[in-house]
């Protein structure tokens, strides 16, 4: 495992190298990251594909973290260090199409070789990949894609149909894993265990479903039945062990298997600033610290900054100009570009989840005299942290669904809390004294909004280092409120541009670009619904 997992990082940091290029396209009739039925080692293509998934989510992640909060936001939306620029997409597109390349070749390696388990992973994978472009595009190419000889100039679905299609997708995946297989499958994430994979695949239906519950023709019954079935046979991501996520190590070399986050902000100066609406809710938004704050943010200092960043930042009063949350988190508010002090070593910074950097135990030191985890962090995709949090929302939310909405909002929050505590290592402490204010707070709301605002608000706290899931949720619940800009940030991007790869190498009618404006299928507020 340990020897697979290195391999895995190591070609996930040249996959970085090559989707930072903006190179390939749908037309391409030879994948170079490809290999032919007769040298393929079906196992090291199945990693491959794992790899293209693993990348794709920490890109999307890292794009729109910033607009969410979880770190600061340099400038407006379209002018900002992530930038969401006509490139912003290319490497999570063309990863998509490679893994669906690569998925064609397995099945025909499949002919002889009989691997029902790794095209059933494969297909998993490719759902998971085709929902994210599609919630981040609002379309892509599905039923003529990596068909060169019918297909050389694919043309677009719309999101609406790939979500019907991967509901497909999916349950033949769940099939293939229950095939009897001449050839047992290893892989880097769940080593050969189909009944994690299983869970993973249900867990992907639990979320389509939940996504998409404002789409004009989502249909309430099927879908409740369907969650209300995956939930009473236990068969979706309930548990930490069961989790979908990257794992990485302390090496440094040949290759780096470092955090991304740590290498950024412990090798020397920290290079970003944490959200100053972040740390200002896990302070101050409960009459007990959050217990994850420590654990989640590290401060270098204590001492309080001077000039014009002494305004207090409050919550409720946190917008309007630069601020400094207090107690030493020495952050930035959204959307403040103006001119950067010399404080890289006062900022606070990632602490040791999900960085693998420093637990903040009141040193307020720099970063780089800290003791601190070596970079084995991790990247959380698909959690039960996650999955407590979306059933939550669909008891609310979708008719037909069973459960109780408040044991999965307490549910929610005890599995983040302990999967942090886990993690670094450190008991938590006011776990109890914040698990119930929240609750009274949940069980003395009136309407289905205000508990929705609730349930969406702690699973945004909940999900740092994860900025895939609260932008969707963001556009999808309106929530939480976010009322902290600097200036006026433009509007909200309620989607990405099409990739310019595939534009510049696509000349099908359907491949013109769109606006940041645009709503995907399942967003169906009003323009104006979100800053």
């Amino acid at each position: 495992m340990k020897n697979i997992l290195n391999k895995t990082l190591m070609l996930f940091a040249l996959v970085i190298l090559f989707t930072s290029c903006e190179s390939t396209d749908l037309e391409l009739q030879v994948n170079p990251l490809s290999l032919s039925p007769e040298s393929a080692n079906p196992d090291f293509l199945l990693n491959g594909m794992l790899l293209g998934t693993a990348t794709q989510h920490v890109t999307l992640s890292f794009l729109t973290s910033s607009t969410v909060r979880q770190v600061n936001q340099f400038g407006t939306y379209t002018n900002n260090i992530q930038g969401f620029t006509d490139t912003s997409m290319n490497g999570a597109w063309v990863s998509n199409y490679q893994l669906m390349s690569n998925l064609n070749l397995l099945k025909e390696y499949s002919v002889d070789r009989n691997l029902p388990h790794h095209i059933g992973v494969a297909q998993i994978l490719n759902a998971f990949q085709m929902l994210n472009l599609v919630d981040y595009i609002g379309t892509a190419t599905y039923s003529q894609a990596v068909q060169p000889d019918l297909y050389p100039r694919p043309g677009l679905d719309s999101g609406e149909s790939i979500y019907a299609e991967m509901v497909i997708l999916l349950e033949e995946g769940i099939t293939n894993l229950h095939q009897t297989a001449a050839y047992t499958h290893a892989d880097s994430f769940y080593n050969g265990d189909l009944t994690k994979w299983e869970k993973l695949a249900n867990s992907l239906l639990i979320r389509l479903y939940v996504q998409s519950r404002k789409a004009a023709n989502f249909d309430a019954v099927v879908a409740s039945q369907k969650i209300n079935s995956i939930v009473t046979s236990g068969m979706y991501i309930s548990n930490e062990d069961e989790d979908f996520q990257i794992q990485f190590g302390t090496q440094d070399t040949n290759p780096d298997n470092r955090h991304p986050f740590f290498t950024a902000n412990y090798l020397g100066a920290p290079s970003l600033y944490m959200s100053n609406y972040f740390m200002d809710k896990l302070l101050f938004d409960k009459s007990v610290e959050d217990p994850r704050l420590k654990h989640y943010i590290y401060r270098q200092t204590n001492v309080a900054p001077t000039g014009g960043f002494v305004n207090d930042c409050l919550s409720g009063n946190s917008g309007g100009s630069p601020c400094y949350v207090g107690n030493g988190y020495w952050g930035r508010i959204h959307a403040d570009e103006t001119g950067i002090p010399n404080d890289n070593l006062l900022r606070a910074t990632y602490g040791a989840y999900p960085a693998g950097g420093a637990f903040d135990n009141n040193d307020a030191v720099s970063v780089l005299n800290v003791s601190n985890m070596g970079g084995a962090g991790i990247h959380p995709m698909i959690t039960s942290t996650l999955m407590h949090f979306l059933l939550a929302e669909a008891v609310l939310t979708i008719p037909g669904v069973t459960g109780n909405a408040a044991t999965y909002l307490d549910n929610a929050m005890q599995a983040s809390f302990t999967k942090v505590s886990n993690f670094t290592g450190v008991t938590m402490n006011n776990v109890a004294a914040y698990k119930t204010e929240v609750l009274g707070d949940y069980n003395g709301s009136v309407n289905v909004e205000s508990k929705l605002e609730i349930i969406i608000t702690e699973s945004h706290l909940a999900m740092f280092g994860n900025g895939v899931e609260p932008y969707n949720a963001y556009r999808r619940t309106g929530y939480p409120t976010f009322n902290d800009s600097f200036q006026n940030a433009g509007s909200f991007p309620r989607s990405m541009f099409m990739p310019k790869s595939e534009l510049d190498s696509n000349d099908n009618p359907d491949m013109v670009q769109k606006l940041l404006t645009d709503q995907v299928f399942w967003d169906t507020n009003s323009a104006g619904f979100i800053d």
